[in-house]
């Protein structure tokens, strides 16, 4: 029988939280390479916001895991729509960099190659960090989700997708069951070893960016991710059935979702009066407290056309970091500035996030955005 774990918890005090999940849930980190990833989709008010994952809450995991020997950790994401290619400003806006202090890595500036069958087949950039780690620690913050209702243990390896190419999959998936089948399977590439989540300050409303939150006040780990989020379920007052990640990943049997045969240790009450978002109609427009507060196929057209301009006056002569770094082999340099190859970009980002130079704009590209544009004539 899975077990989840639900302690009272504070981030005054939620390293007591952080060591009884330990004590619940023992692993053998001595030696080993520990992966550390937190929810850090944008940058806001860290006392007061719930975008990201708290940075009380990292520090007390870091701090715990320092006392079981591992031969190293790192703590990292890949940040989202709003802030592509800028992850070192997110983590710092965040407290997300101080809270990680020497174990903080980027880690969007090491990338592997994958290719992934559904809901498209497509080749992806994804975070090697994680794929290369020994134990994978998930961090994910209790959030309702516009899209896909709850977004938790399995949404946070959403975030194994680095840059654009998670807008990409919005815009192309076009379904929630569409998009809900990239999620499960980017957690079916590397499922966490364990996944502690803050809901101590949970986000309500029409997430992953709302503003509306809600002091739950509790730390929910498991050492499976879809029971964790069977239970967080709940607490939300979803059923398994109306969260489409969940119901996907009972019908692969990618994890437990039968409360029945969940061993809750802690309470796990409904709250009634959570503010929980509908169901959606299509994935590209589906409410959403980003932007203008609702996606739409316009938010996501940009996002797809984007590509990397070159800053004449910050890139340096003879420098080739980002063509040796681009896994799609999309860029060139031989005089003048880095070339592109647009119909190659794959949307990583990487280019931006791994420049010292800070001479990669992410940009939409007209052309494309015509070309796609006119594509959108056949989907009507």
């Amino acid at each position: 029988m899975k077990k989840v774990l639900i302690v009272d918890s504070n981030y005054e005090n939620c390293i007591e939280a952080v060591r009884e999940v330990f004590a619940q849930f023992p692993s053998n980190l001595r030696g080993k390479k520990v992966a550390v990833k937190v929810n850090a989709i944008k940058a806001g008010d860290p006392d007061k916001d719930a975008f990201t994952t708290n940075y009380n809450f990292v520090k007390a995991v870091i701090s715990h895991l320092e006392t079981l020997g591992p031969s190293s950790i790192v703590v990292g994401d890949s940040v989202g729509t709003e802030s592509y290619g800028n992850s070192d400003d997110v983590f710092t806006r965040a407290r997300l960099k101080e809270a990680a202090g020497p174990y903080y890595k980027n880690f969007n500036q090491n990338l592997e190659l994958v290719e992934l069958g559904r809901p498209l087949k497509r080749k992806v950039a994804v975070l090697k960090d994680i794929l290369d780690a020994d134990f994978y620690i998930s961090l994910p913050k209790l959030k309702t989700h516009g899209l896909t209702l709850l977004s938790g243990g399995m949404k946070n390896n959403f975030g194994l997708l680095t840059g654009a190419q998670k807008s990409w999959y919005h815009y192309y998936s076009k379904t929630p069951e569409a998009f809900a089948s990239i999620v499960t399977e980017m957690f079916r590439l590397r499922p966490p070893d364990l996944v502690v989540m803050d809901a101590v300050l949970a986000m309500e409303g029409y997430g992953p960016a709302s503003p509306e939150t809600r002091w739950v006040k509790k730390v929910i780990a498991s050492d499976d991710a879809v029971a964790l989020d069977t239970v967080a379920a709940k607490i939300v007052g979803f059923t398994v059935e109306e969260v489409p990640t969940l119901s996907q990943a009972r019908d692969l049997s990618l994890g437990e979702t039968f409360l029945e045969n969940i061993e809750i240790i802690g309470e796990a009450p409904t709250i009634q009066e959570y503010h929980r978002p509908t169901p959606p109609e299509l994935s590209y427009s589906y409410k959403a407290g980003v932007g203008s507060g609702r996606t739409s196929i316009e938010f996501y057209r940009v996002r797809v056309a984007m590509r990397p301009v070159f800053d004449p006056e910050k890139c340096q002569a003879g420098c080739t970091i980002c063509v040796d770094n681009c896994l799609f082999k999309a860029l060139s340099r031989d005089e003048g500035l880095p070339e592109i190859n647009p119909a190659l970009c794959m949307l990583c980002s990487g280019c931006k996030e791994i420049c010292p130079y800070d001479a990669v704009q992410l940009l939409p590209d007209d052309t494309i955005v015509k070309e796609l544009e006119i594509k959108e004539k056949d989907w009507m």
